[in-house]
């Protein structure tokens, strides 16, 4: 299947500034996320979505010279709009989704939820129902459909939070839910908000061999 993997980034974190390059074990936070998909075939579709505003430019350094990792740089505030340009840019049938606050996401589940894109659904996701920890949200969606969204006609949380549309309203997308079939690991937290995230993180937590083998395709109205 032709597809990109999106993270997506920025510096300018309200509850966190300048999480993106915080040092966690021994590196900055990007890098740790870049890091998860190493040994991974997803590496070479890696490309991250940061803003053009001069918060970001240390970040897109960093990401372009010390982890050779591509880089797409739009619209700060309009989020909607920078992944229909990096569309552009990088053309593909599909993207995933994933945030730069997640260091350690399962590359494994990123692949398996792949593997359930079709011509039937225009979105696959394990974020319609949190079962998954926050984390390892992982959503795949039809690169068609989302050129199609008009952003002009969304509200600014629709714009800055780039796929609440497809929760929001149900029709007319074909959505794929996939939940975890183990209910213990939707309070753990994986994901990096605020600075105490990072160091409960640091700290260690327990991960379970793969959340691929855990997720489970879970039948909702209108999906196929």
């Amino acid at each position: 299947m032709d597809f990109r993997v999106f993270i997506q980034a920025r510096m300018s974190s309200v509850r966190f500034p300048g999480k993106m390059l915080a040092p966690f074990r021994g590196r900055p936070l990007i890098a740790q996320v870049l890091d998860r998909f190493s040994d991974s075939d997803l590496q070479p579709r890696l490309v991250v979505l940061t803003s053009v505003d001069s918060t970001d430019d240390p970040l897109a350094d960093f990401v372009i010279n010390r982890c050779s990792v591509p880089v797409f740089r739009g619209d700060l505030d309009n989020v909607v709009l920078r992944f229909q340009s990096a569309l552009v840019a990088y053309p593909c049938a599909w993207f995933v989704r994933i945030s730069g606050d997640s260091p350690l996401l399962d590359a494994s589940l990123v692949q398996a939820m792949i593997g359930l894109c079709d011509d039937r659904v225009d979105v696959v996701s394990n974020i319609v129902r949190r079962t998954f920890p926050p984390g390892q949200s992982v959503e795949c969606i039809c690169s068609d459909v989302f050129r199609s969204l008009d952003s002009g006609s969304m509200t600014h949380d629709q714009r800055e939070h780039v796929t609440k549309i497809f929760y929001e309203q149900a029709q007319p997308w074909r959505v794929r839910s996939v939940v975890c079939q183990d209910p213990r690991w939707a309070a753990v937290r994986m994901v990096v908000d605020q600075i105490e995230d990072l160091r409960a993180l640091q700290e260690g937590v327990e991960l379970p061999p793969s959340f691929a083998a855990l997720a489970r395709l879970e039948a909702m109205p209108g999906a196929a």
